[in-house]
């Protein structure tokens, strides 16, 4: 039995060594062979871990961007539910007053008939008068202004544009001569009701007291004026009990942008929030002519050196904004903003 267990020893003779020294160095082979085993498991390991943290950090870098991605969205959320319940404020009172109205609306008052020969004699003095009036110059007409404004294009001399007028009473008041706002402005409010009343009935039930002088806006280029008397009336006639607005500052640019602007304000510029306007303010960028001017490698350098935060933001289109800005275009300026997804031009 003892000589069945007994195991050569490749480096002895056959028949030499013991038992207990084949053991020990089979013990001490299976040992090394543990080790190493050991060894290269903890260093397979070790290469994994490394990986998964690589990739943990990847992802908390990823999220670290899409935060401040989310708070820039936040910024610009809060500043258009400002505007939006500016605005349902407004076209609350608008439905108030309209409903008031109704209420406290009476009938239309026909004028008396008059003769034949009255008619006439108006009708001739309207002819004379436009006759006189064709060929006059006036001020240039500014359609980008009207553009601005009203939110479409506006043809000169279109009487359309006046409230109360559509196109059979516009072609009505050109088969009587009168084709111009300026016609139309020189025009007595009894004139045009003659013309109505000699129409049929259709049209005497127009009341036409305000075309005159809607007319005569249009005439001197007075766009946000009469953008204003327009709000002001109710189907083209100025409310009873109410005083007509006596003019204020609002410009084009809270027309077209739906919300008041403050000269220099850079939050205006798509992509700028108040807390890069403050960043631009402290890097002595204070109006709009000023950043329009500033190259987009300078703003990207102060981006960056503001921190993580303000380095993912893309500013490459901030300067042509500010110049649209600066310049009074805000028709273009708003057609660009709808054009930009975030403050960038789509690829």
């Amino acid at each position: 039995m003892f000589m069945l267990l007994q195991i050569q020893n490749p480096t002895l003779s056959p028949g030499t060594g013991t038992f207990i020294s084949h053991s020990f160095e089979i013990f001490i082979i299976c040992l090394v062979m543990f080790l190493l085993g050991w060894f290269l498991h903890h260093l397979i390991q070790g290469t994994r871990q490394k990986r998964v943290i690589a990739e943990l950090e990847a992802n908390l870098k990823s999220a670290r961007t899409r935060i401040s991605d989310l708070e820039g969205d936040l910024e610009s959320c809060n500043a258009a539910i400002v505007n939006v319940k500016g605005e349902n404020a407004s076209l609350t009172t608008k439905i108030a007053r309209l409903e008031r109205d109704s209420t406290t609306a009476k009938p239309v008052e026909l004028p008396p008939i008059q003769s034949a020969k009255t008619l006439a004699a108006e009708e001739t003095i309207v002819s004379s008068l436009a006759a006189d009036i064709v060929g006059t110059s006036g001020t240039g007409f500014d359609a980008d202004g009207a553009k601005a404004v009203f939110g479409r294009k506006i043809k000169e001399d279109d009487l359309k544009i006046v409230e109360g007028i559509g196109p059979k009473t516009e072609q009505l008041l050109n088969n009587s001569s009168i084709h111009t706002w300026r016609q139309l402005g020189n025009t007595s409010v009894p004139q045009l009701q003659s013309i109505l009343d000699k129409a049929g009935d259709r049209f005497q039930l127009l009341n036409p007291s305000t075309w005159p002088k809607q007319s005569r806006m249009a005439a001197e280029g007075e766009w946000v004026k009469l953008r204003e008397y327009q709000d002001y009336l109710i189907g083209g006639v100025e409310p009873e009990g109410q005083a007509p607005p006596s003019g204020s500052d609002t410009s084009p640019a809270q027309y077209i942008m739906g919300k008041r602007i403050t000269q220099d304000d850079l939050t205006v510029i798509e992509g700028v929030g108040p807390k890069i306007q403050e960043l631009l303010h402290q890097n002595d960028i204070k109006t709009w002519n000023r950043l329009a001017e500033t190259p987009v490698a300078k703003l990207q350098e102060i981006l960056s050196s503001a921190g993580e935060r303000y380095r993912i933001h893309d500013p490459s289109t901030w300067p042509k904004q500010a110049s649209m800005a600066h310049e009074g275009k805000w028709d273009l300026l708003k057609e660009y903003q709808d054009f930009l997804d975030g403050g960038k031009e789509p690829v």
